[in-house]
Order: structure tokens, then C-alpha cells, then sequence
């Protein structure tokens, strides 16, 4: 905890042919992601511009994405992958510390074509589900890595919290990536006191249960984990039936799974790693349909 008090310069836009460790370069962004800290909402024209720049990303119109992001300070940079060596494409502020906004960042395989995405909404105040989301990232091709880029409680009245406010850069490029019809799972973490003696809750938020969500619960449950599956217990905490993204997905009838996991799941990379295993399974389900 005391790292994340001092702070650093951000690393240095990749360049040059040298790979790039995504979970560290993840990590370095993630680290200064604080309670109270600065957070600035977005008027609509700039989620739009952001959206229209991954969109545009995610087409091969580099060019058109690029000049669309540079309206709000955003920049696409491409590098390899450390871990992979697949080649990864970021989209994020030119200087995401200094400049305060706290709109987050996009990553996109470039070694496929994209299918589906992981989405992580509470980076630092969710500890680990930033690191999970890049283990999933990296585990099956064709992924889109949404990251929120501040804490849920920075800003003032909830404005920062991604998963329950539409007026957002991370609500934008979600709707937008829903929309061409990718699948996502958004990852979450909970206290152990919030739901005594389970690891997870598996849900389909706001959408009916589907065979993502039973493939995801089984394949934890196989794991060792103890599963809430939420569609059996009506009224179950942590169901995620108020996340933005999860109502805007079941609306147009796109699969989409919503995540919860214990701090005790998070924070050993073991058990990490398990469960982006369970979830790679899934996406790759999505993948083969």
C-alpha cells in the first residue's frame, strides 16, 4: 500500500521493436488509482470520440481512429506483447496521470480478429481485477481489454463508478463494442463479508442466464471455488442487475457475464490464474459459436 502513496512519473509511450510486459505496464497505470482522487466526467461528444476511435481501431481505419482520439488527447500505440508475443494495440491519453481526466484505456489483440471483450470497471478499489483482466486479455485471441481509469469513489456523488453510470468513456466504448456484437465479462471483487463462504457469484446482470453463465459456474465450481449462482437465489447481493453495461448487452440480447470474485481469489495468483483459466474456456465457447 505505501508504493501506491508516492507518486511517479507514467512509463514512457512503447516504442522501438522491444516487446512490452502488458500486466506490469497495466500495473504502473493502476497503482496511483486512489480514493478521492481527480476525476473529470466527459461531455457526450468526448465518449464519442473515444468510442469512434476504438471502433475505428477495431475496423483497421488507424488513420481515422487516430485523428478521431487526438480530439481528446488520446493516442494509439502498437507493441508486442511480452508474454504472447502477440502485437497489442493501447489507445489511452497521451498522459494519463497529468492530465486527471481518469477516462481509462483500451487494449485490442491485433493478432485476431476482435470477438469478444473483458471489462474491468473498479481497478485498484476491486484489487487484482485489473491484473485478472490482463490474464484473460492474454489467454484467448481477439480480446478487447476495457480498463476504467480511476478509483470508483474518486470524483464526487458516485461519478466515477463505471459500472452504474452510462455518462462515461468506459459506458461509451462498451455500448460501442456491444453493439458490433461482442460478448463480454466484466470482473468484480467483493469482501468476504459481504457474502459469507462463497468465492464467487456468477451472473448474467440484468439478461437471462445463458450457457456462458452455466459453463462459468460449473467450470469454477470444478475448480474448488464455492459458486453463487445467482439466477437460483433470487435477491443474492452482487448479481450486477443495475450494471450499466450488463442492461445495455441484455437489451440487444448479447451474451455478457458479470463476475464477482473474493478478495482471497484475487489476491493469490494461483487461484488468479485458475479462474482466468474457467474464463478463458468461456470466451473460447463464445469464440467457436
Amino acid at each position: 500500500m505505501g508504493n501506491r502513496h508516492r507518486p511517479h512519473p507514467p512509463p514512457p509511450a512503447p516504442s522501438g521493436p522491444g516487446p512490452v510486459d502488458l500486466a506490469a505496464r497495466v500495473g504502473a497505470f493502476t497503482a496511483d488509482l486512489l480514493p478521492g482522487g481527480r476525476y473529470t466526467a466527459p461531455d457526450r461528444a468526448q465518449r464519442r470520440a473515444v468510442a469512434d476511435g476504438v471502433l475505428g481501431a477495431l475496423d483497421g481505419r488507424t488513420g481515422k481512429a487516430g485523428r478521431a482520439l487526438a480530439r481528446v488527447g488520446y493516442r494509439i500505440t502498437e507493441f508486442t506483447e511480452a508474454s504472447t508475443g502477440r502485437r497489442v494495440a493501447e489507445i489511452a491519453a497521451v498522459d494519463d496521470i497529468g492530465d486527471g481526466r481518469g477516462w481509462g484505456r483500451i487494449y485490442l489483440d491485433r493478432s485476431a480478429r476482435p470477438t469478444w471483450s473483458v471489462q474491468v470497471p473498479h481497478p485498484a478499489s476491486d484489487a487484482h481485477t485489473e491484473a485478472l483482466g490482463v490474464e484473460l486479455f492474454r489467454a484467448v485471441p481477439g480480446g478487447v481489454l476495457v480498463l476504467a481509469g480511476a478509483h470508483r469513489r474518486a470524483g464526487a456523488d458516485g461519478c466515477a463508478d463505471v459500472a452504474h453510470r452510462s455518462d462515461t468513456v468506459f459506458a461509451a466504448v462498451v455500448e460501442a463494442l456491444t453493439g458490433r456484437g461482442l460478448p463480454g465479462i466484466q470482473v468484480h471483487g467483493f469482501r468476504a463479508a459481504s457474502l459469507p463462504g462463497r468465492d464467487a457469484v456468477v451472473s448474467s446482470g440484468a439478461g437471462r442466464p445463458g450457457p456462458a453463465a452455466e459453463l462459468t459456474a460449473a467450470g469454477l465450481g470444478g475448480a474448488g471455488l464455492v459458486v453463487c449462482r445467482a439466477w437460483r437465489e433470487p435477491g443474492v447481493p452482487l448479481a450486477g442487475t443495475t450494471n450499466v453495461e450488463g442492461r445495455f448487452a441484455a437489451g440487444l440480447g448479447v451474451p455478457w457475464l458479470h463476475v464477482e470474485l473474493a478478495y482471497g481469489v484475487r489476491a493469490e495468483p494461483a487461484r488468479r490464474a485458475v479462474v482466468a483459466g474457467v474464463l478463458a474456456e468461456t470466451v473460447r465457447g463464445w469464440r467457436a459459436g
